[in-house]
């Protein structure tokens, strides 16, 4: 399963919209923070770490979510803990 899609799971969960809104909320953030010339599959477990804790965290605070600062931590520490799904996803 590539990271993405569990985390986006995991932040649909817990802002309560579509699994798939919630992936587009952190891939418009990783655009947003690299460029979009930047292929997500080349994006690595710092350049995720970056993302959430800047663009996907404004975007969550943009969007009225109450929590946004522990959502983020959560992500963060789901990353650190699946981060072989990176790895996997680059084989």
């Amino acid at each position: 399963m590539p990271i993405i899609y569990y985390l986006g799971d995991l932040l649909s969960e817990k802002i309560g919209i579509s699994a798939s809104a919630s992936r587009g909320l952190i891939k418009l953030s990783i655009k947003e923070e690299f460029g979009p010339f930047k292929p997500i599959s080349d994006i690595g477990i710092r350049e995720y770490q970056d993302t959430f804790n800047n663009s996907l965290k404004k975007r969550l605070q943009d969007l009225k979510i109450s929590n946004s600062e522990e959502i983020v931590n959560l992500l963060l520490k789901e990353l650190i803990t699946h981060q072989s799904l990176i790895t996997m996803e680059k084989i």
